[in-house]
């Protein structure tokens, strides 16, 4: 009986031997047959002294696929320290001109390879023969010195790869996928070359996109010229009145990104997108307050009002800008003329919830939805508004109205296309290397906020603001153009004790059948004024073969 066990035994253990020994020859043939070219690879790595760097990023492209970044090809030098250890002298002998020399001395990241200089001036004669452990490599500045909308496109984090701001963070997913390339060593155990293995650069099989904005290059940097004479703190947009497409928009004091650590190093008031900050909007509110006034049919064109230098509201007198000549006037005078009276009049007649309801409509107090960073803006409470001093102050576009510079485009952009609410476009779509777009993004229309026969009269109340009012002084082509100025208070002072002014001035051209909504906001002027500006912007619109090319 014990034998007959003692067999049994045998028999499990041989059998057990068996299963053992049957797992490591399937083991083997996976290794062998599936994953020799996966492991090989990683044996390689364990003797590689790679350095990664960013070279496959998408391009950020105007409406044409024109580039907006002025990028550039140079050649740079990586280091490797384990390579050129013992040749330090000798290095420092042969390139005597080259930019952080004492690195190669005292190397940023110890045995890991690193960027000697991204930018050589020129080709050295050295690098033609052999210097153990310097790499000459084309290296992709991203941003050149004729970058264009910096505030738009953004910035990276050049560490990491990855965007910060502006379109860069917006789509960095898209942008980002097939940017990462390494190039690296394979060293053996002395830390030498390894014969037939030597370098390596291996790029990612991935693929980036390229995002395609709604912006005309040539109109972007003809708007950026013409705001670098007149403005320096301020922002103008340029838009398309029937599908919101952003033509150009630009912010002043401007950034150039190849050199951000400059501005990273101040106060960083050049990073801040003007164009999509809030600020009280002044006079230009009273196209709102008109339009709730027409909409509710309270009042005509030529219906006529008294106002003898300015009206008093619960014990406090606001005074007119009295550039009007006479104290009887049309409501086309006291537009063109930009009368205070009248407005506040006009104001505690229709009560707060009209015009806080068509604000509203217009998308005033709310971010308008083009995927970059922007401020809301703001509107008075209701409950604030059963006030009649904040109902004035309001219906000059004072106190709590924040708006900004894009979203007065949007406010004209009704006016001009007939009472339609309309959201900005920037992004028209992605395109992959060859440019076959990849995904696209449409325009969205917005629904009527006023009737046609609303915004026909408010045409002609721009239209009279430049004939005969406040824009009398703008330089125009041929063709009619409607506008509406402002000036508000920034509640802010110079050094001098003068206070600091907000000027704007938003329109359309032409006047019928516009094709473009135009906003300039001056927190602070180099020379001119806003009305310069806009006509400089209008004479640039005139010549612009953007029309031509769709």
């Amino acid at each position: 009986m014990s034998r007959l066990i003692c067999q049994r035994r045998i028999a499990w253990l041989l059998l057990l031997l068996s299963c053992i020994f049957l797992f490591l020859v399937g083991k083997l043939v996976k290794i062998q047959l599936f994953r020799s070219a996966e492991l090989t690879e990683l044996a390689v790595q364990q003797r590689a002294r790679g350095l990664n760097f960013f070279d496959g990023r998408g391009d950020i492209q105007d409406r044409h696929g024109d580039s907006l970044l002025d990028s550039r090809q140079e050649l740079g030098l990586v280091a490797f320290p384990g390579l050129y250890r013992g040749w330090e002298e000798e290095l420092l002998r042969l390139f005597p001109d080259l930019p952080e020399l004492d690195r190669l001395k005292n190397p940023p990241d110890g045995p890991y390879p690193f960027w000697l200089t991204s930018s050589l001036a020129r080709p050295h004669p050295a690098l033609e023969g052999s210097v153990p452990g310097l790499v000459p490599l084309l290296n992709r500045q991203r941003y050149g010195p004729e970058a264009l909308a910096s505030h738009l496109v953004g910035y990276l984090n050049e560490s990491q790869g990855r965007g910060v701001s502006g379109i860069e963070g917006a789509f960095d997913g898209e942008l980002s996928r097939g940017q990462e390339a390494l190039l690296s060593a394979v060293v053996d155990g002395r830390d030498r070359l390894v014969p037939g293995l030597g370098y390596r650069l291996r790029r990612s099989r991935d693929a980036s996109s390229n995002v395609v904005l709604s912006l005309d290059g040539p109109l972007q940097k003809e708007l950026e010229a013409i705001l670098d004479r007149h403005l320096r703190r301020g922002a103008a947009v340029v838009m398309d009145p029937w599908n919101g497409d952003l033509l150009a928009l630009a912010s002043r004091p401007n950034f150039q990104a190849h050199k951000l650590a400059d501005y990273l190093d101040q106060d960083q008031q050049a990073l801040i997108n003007r164009a999509l900050w809030e600020y009280q909007p002044g006079s230009l509110f009273k196209i709102v307050v008109a339009a709730a006034a027409l909409e509710e049919k309270l009042v005509d064109l030529f219906d006529k009002f008294y106002c003898p230098g300015g009206i008093t509201v619960e014990g406090l007198f606001i005074p007119c800008s009295r550039l009007h000549r006479g104290e009887e006037i049309t409501l086309v005078e006291a537009f063109a003329h930009s009368c205070n009276t009248v407005f506040i009049q006009l104001a505690l007649r229709l009560g707060p919830e009209k015009i806080i309801a068509l604000a509203e409509n217009l998308g005033l107090g709310r971010p308008t939805g083009i995927p970059v960073e922007e401020r809301p803006g703001s509107l008075p409470s209701r409950e604030d508004l059963a006030s009649p001093r904040c109902l004035a102050n309001m219906a000059l576009g004072q106190g709590e109205v924040m708006t900004s510079p894009l979203q007065m485009a949007v406010v004209v952009s009704a006016v001009a296309n007939g009472g339609r609410r309309v959201q900005p476009r920037l992004v028209l779509a992605l395109t992959d290397d060859s440019g076959r777009r990849t995904r696209n993004y449409l325009p969205r229309r917005g629904e009527y906020v006023f009737s046609p026969a609303t915004a026909h009269r408010l045409k002609y109340l721009m239209q009279a603001v430049v004939e005969q009012g406040t824009a009398r002084s703008v330089s125009l082509p041929g063709e009619p153009v409607g506008a509406k100025t402002g000036t508000a208070q920034s509640g802010r002072v110079t050094g001098e004790g003068r206070e600091i002014l907000n000027y704007w001035i938003a329109g359309l051209y032409p006047l019928d059948q516009a094709r473009a909504v135009i906003v300039v906001f001056a927190d602070e002027l180099k020379e001119g004024t806003v009305q310069e500006v806009f006509g400089k912007v209008v004479q640039a619109l005139s010549r612009s073969s953007l029309w031509a090319k769709r």
